[in-house]
C-alpha cells in the first residue's frame, strides 16, 4: 500500500523527500552587488558551516574530518567547537573572492550530506563588512538549508543585534534571494 501511495504522489507532484537545496546559496554573489551598492557592504572572504556531529564533538571525527578536507585542496578549513555543542567549519578566501568562497561552503555541505551528516546540518554563514573596515563583520547572511531561506544577523557588539539594519536587508534582498519571512526564526549565530 506505501508503494502505491508513493507512486500516486510522485505522479501528483507530492514528494516527501524533498532534497534541501544547495543553489540558493550560490545566488548570494547577485545579492551582494545589492548589500555593495545599498548599504556599503562587501564580502569578507570568511564563511562558516555549522553543525551538530552525532555524539560529543571532538578533533577527529568523521564528520570534522570530512568538512575539513572540503574545499580548497591548499587550504585546510578551520574547525573549532562552541559552547553550545556546535562544530563550525571556518572557509575563507584572503582576497575575499566571494565566489571561490560560496564554492568552498557548497563542498563542505555537500561532503557532509553524502557522509550521512545531512540531518545535523544548522546553517551557512557568509560575511559583509563596511569597505573601511574589513576586519569587522557587520552582517552575516545566514542560510539555513532545510528552509532553503536566508536571513540577515547584524550583531551590534554587546548591546544586541541591528533590528533596524536586518530589516533593510531583507527587503532590499527579497527578489534576489529566498528570505525567511518568519522573523521569530531569525536566531543569534
Amino acid at each position: 500500500m506505501r508503494e502505491a501511495m508513493a507512486l500516486l504522489g510522485s505522479l501528483l507532484g507530492r514528494n516527501r523527500s524533498v532534497r534541501p537545496s544547495l543553489l540558493p546559496l550560490l545566488e548570494l554573489r547577485s545579492a551582494a552587488l545589492t548589500l555593495r551598492s545599498g548599504f556599503g557592504l562587501a564580502p569578507t572572504g570568511v564563511g562558516t558551516v555549522c553543525f551538530v556531529a552525532e555524539g560529543r564533538p571532538g578533533a577527529g571525527t568523521e564528520a570534522e574530518i570530512v568538512a575539513g578536507l572540503a574545499g580548497d585542496s591548499v587550504r585546510r578549513n578551520v574547525i573549532t567547537h562552541d559552547s553550545h555543542g556546535r562544530t563550525i567549519v571556518r572557509c575563507w578566501r584572503e582576497n575575499g573572492d566571494l565566489g571561490w568562497l560560496l564554492d568552498d561552503l557548497v563542498d563542505v555541505n555537500d561532503r557532509l550530506a553524502q557522509a550521512g551528516f545531512a540531518a545535523w546540518l544548522l546553517h551557512t554563514t557568509v560575511d559583509f563588512a563596511e569597505l573601511r573596515d574589513m576586519r569587522h563583520p557587520k552582517l552575516s547572511m545566514v542560510y539555513r538549508r532545510e528552509r532553503g531561506t536566508f536571513y540577515p544577523y547584524a550583531p551590534r557588539g554587546s548591546r544586541g543585534r541591528d533590528r533596524a539594519l536586518e530589516l533593510k536587508v531583507r527587503s532590499a534582498l527579497t527578489r534576489t534571494v529566498p528570505m525567511e519571512a518568519d522573523i521569530g526564526r531569525w536566531r543569534p549565530v
